[in-house]
């Protein structure tokens, strides 16, 4: 699939209708849309990934002292396959492959940033940039307080993306991350970076990031092999503030072959718990919807943000 990409310089301009047109048709049609010319961020994209090797090449014990306590009701921290989606045929498979490191953008003091490597100062830095370059789209496709989001209780939250090799054979997932949208408001997404024995390699043909366009049912890879181009998806409770105006990203993350690791960070935007929609989007159907909206048929965030953990998270 063709991506559509739009310079960051011309959405700097609140009257630029033909960026604004050019956006809204890409995330209505496509669900996805390439910034560039954002200042520094290929530059900032790699070394944040130099950091996130770093901590990747850690010992599993290591690491795993950052694990959060999610019978606290923590998530900060590292985990590895902690996610479950449905394959083609409706059967739930574990994103075994794919580990996590999980922290509010901007610091906070809920996250627990590993002493052995310094991740925390790349992945802000870079976390920021991308938070901050969000908050113009939004505005441009009024995700903002004429739709009852107010970007200043807007919240960052960073996700670095580690994809183990394959070294099993008999391993039934053929997906590093299976076919899903994203609950949230809005994705900010870093070119993948790919690695066989520690040297970097192109993106193998049959791996990377795949969507469904909203005019299609096939999933269509994503061609993003230009490191300066900053993705941004659309996630589900953007859809519904905006009443299908715009429509969630379905995408998949398919496995490469032959040694091969893969190495992301994403961005997600959250709205504050108290943020309430009553929406008139399709995704009203949705049982996360249904079973969890006010009498008045409203619902808030925090009530989506729950039924979704609780549907994807791993048992």
């Amino acid at each position: 699939m063709e991506l559509d990409i739009i310079s960051y310089r011309d959405l700097l301009n609140p009257e630029n209708r033909s960026a604004a047109k050019s956006l809204e048709n890409a995330l209505l049609y496509k669900g996805i849309v390439g910034i560039r010319d954002v200042p520094e961020f290929e530059k900032k994209s790699r070394a944040y990934i130099s950091a996130a090797r770093q901590f990747s090449a850690l010992e599993d014990s290591i690491k795993q002292k950052y694990a959060p306590n999610r019978e606290a009701g923590d998530t900060e921290g590292y985990e590895l396959g902690a996610e479950r989606f449905k394959d083609p045929n409706g059967i739930w498979q574990t994103d075994d492959k794919k580990a996590s490191f999980y922290a509010f953008v901007p610091d906070d003091l809920r996250n627990k940033w590993p002493k052995e490597v310094d991740l925390r100062t790349p992945y802000l830095i870079l976390g920021e940039v991308i938070f901050n370059t969000g908050k113009v789209l939004l505005n441009f496709i009024g995700l903002n307080s004429t739709a009852g989001l107010k970007h200043e209780h807007l919240i960052g939250y960073g996700r670095m993306l580690h994809y183990h090799k394959e070294s099993d054979a008999s391993n039934r997932n053929e997906n590093w991350c299976g076919a899903h949208v994203d609950h949230g408001v809005f994705t900010g997404v870093v070119p993948a970076y790919y690695f066989r024995d520690g040297k970097e390699v192109d993106e193998p043909k049959e791996a990377g990031l795949f969507i469904k366009a909203t005019s299609n049912n096939d999933f269509e890879k994503i061609c993003a092999s230009d490191k300066s181009i900053l993705l941004f998806q659309v996630g589900e409770f953007g859809q519904l503030l905006l009443h299908d105006a715009v429509k969630a990203t379905k995408h998949v993350v398919k496995k490469a072959k032959g040694n091969i690791e893969r190495f992301a960070f994403a961005l997600f935007y959250s709205a504050h718990n108290d943020v309430t929609v009553h929406s008139r989007s399709i995704l009203i159907e949705d049982a996360r919807y249904s079973e969890n909206m006010f009498s008045d048929g409203s619902i808030n965030y925090q009530k989506w943000e729950k039924a979704s953990f609780e549907q994807y998270r791993a048992k």
